[in-house]
């Protein structure tokens, strides 16, 4: 009864004055959370429901307006339509049934729809699963896609490199096509509780009307058959497993985080085939930073050398380079050496156009000198300095001005 509902604002945990912004927000988050294929506490389909209910009224400006005038009595002519409350769940995350009546998977890695949902509604790169009926549920017992993580050095990423990698990769057993059940007569049948859709409706009676959810069969497991005999060759498993080794190079400008992808490299089953990404991870350098297409580094000179000019040596991903600096070169000086950057091969984000290295000077220690070498060098240190000559004349007026 409506007194014994909590309030709509309550239930979503958000103020009278929300915005529909706030109350989508609210909705999306608890509903990922009590989603009953998702949280299995005893109360999480309760709250779910009543989680949908307080959506669905507060969603709609007019229903909303009544109800904060008049209250839940004020909806009895127009409130909570008793509907299926995962049909306001799918309507949010752009969720649907095929013509058969089977909802859409949009089943991730893990074969939870929850991954994919999340990957649909935020960007990401799951593939959903639409199939006909009868696959629907037996496709999620499989990730046809391989997706692997490959680490490389800072210098590789610059320079490109060719690589190997090892991964094991599923194929349909070839002796029972995948089926897991032996060629015996009787070693395969149709499940009798779900007549083969691999998916069981389940029907309740509530205060909201009739309620109906759906979910994997209990007793096939989603694969709308029955094995009785497994195949010898797979065990019953369906595929068999096999590592195989790939070769592929990695472009020069590679950036931390890229996925390459491989058409057709992933598993296979039952002559459907996936693709293998491989993502990789550069390895930070203790020397090079890079930016764009550009690379920053430092080079230590002696400060004797930055001052009279001379040659000196400059770490770059494409070896040691030596120049010439001028004289009078100062600490913190930056060195530009075009076209010594990252030279992509390849038209990316920013171009074929290669980088710069820029080298940030950094006055060394000063070396240990003689007595006699110590004596020039103090002669030359006796020269007025423009610099630190009018430090100290702005010392003295301010001091003079107090």
């Amino acid at each position: 009864m409506a007194n014994n509902k909590r309030d709509y604002y309550e239930v979503l945990g958000i103020s009278k004055n929300a915005s529909q912004d706030d109350i989508k927000r609210a909705f999306r988050k608890l509903a990922m959370k009590y989603h009953p294929d998702r949280n299995k506490a005893p109360d999480a389909e309760q709250k779910f429901k009543e989680i949908n209910e307080a959506y669905e009224v507060l969603s709609d400006q007019n229903k909303r307006q009544t109800y904060d005038q008049f209250g839940f009595d004020g909806l009895n002519n127009q409130g909570f339509s008793g509907g299926n409350p995962f049909d306001i769940f799918n309507q949010f995350f752009g969720g649907g049934k095929n013509g058969d009546g089977v909802h859409f998977s949009f089943g991730g890695d893990d074969g939870s729809p929850f991954e994919g949902i999340f990957n649909n509604f935020f960007g990401g790169s799951g593939r959903s699963r639409r199939s006909s009926r009868g696959h629907a549920q037996e496709e999620q017992l499989y990730d046809l896609d391989i997706r692997a993580r490959f680490g490389i050095t800072f210098l590789e990423s610059v320079l490109g490199t060719h690589k190997k990698i090892k991964l094991k990769i599923k194929k349909s057993c070839p002796e029972c096509n995948g089926t897991g059940a032996s060629n015996e007569p009787g070693s395969l049948e149709v499940c009798d509780m779900c007549k083969g859709s691999g998916v069981v409706i389940k029907q309740q009676r509530t205060m909201f009307g009739i309620m109906q959810s759906q979910g994997v069969c209990p007793k096939c497991h989603g694969a709308g058959k029955i094995i009785h005999k497994p195949c010898k060759t797979c065990g019953g498993a369906k595929y068999l497993e096999s590592e195989i080794q790939i070769e592929f190079d990695i472009n020069p400008g590679i950036k931390n985080g890229e996925t390459l992808v491989f058409e057709g490299k992933g598993n296979s089953i039952k002559n459907r085939t996936g693709n293998l990404y491989i993502t990789i991870f550069v390895e930070e350098s203790k020397i090079f930073e890079r930016e764009r297409n550009d690379i920053y580094t430092e080079v230590v000179v002696d400060p004797l050398k930055a001052i009279t000019g001379g040659t000196i040596k400059v770490p770059t991903p494409h070896g040691i380079k030596e120049i010439e600096i001028k004289p009078h070169t100062a600490n913190g000086d930056k060195i530009i050496l075009s076209g010594c950057g990252i030279k992509p091969n390849k038209k990316g984000l920013f171009g074929h156009t290669p980088g710069d290295l820029v080298a940030t000077v950094v006055y060394a220690k000063p070396n240990k000198y003689s007595s006699e070498e110590l004596k020039k060098i103090k002669e030359l240190s006796n020269m007025e300095n423009p610099q630190v000559e009018k430090f100290y004349k702005d010392i003295a007026k301010e001091l003079e001005n107090e």
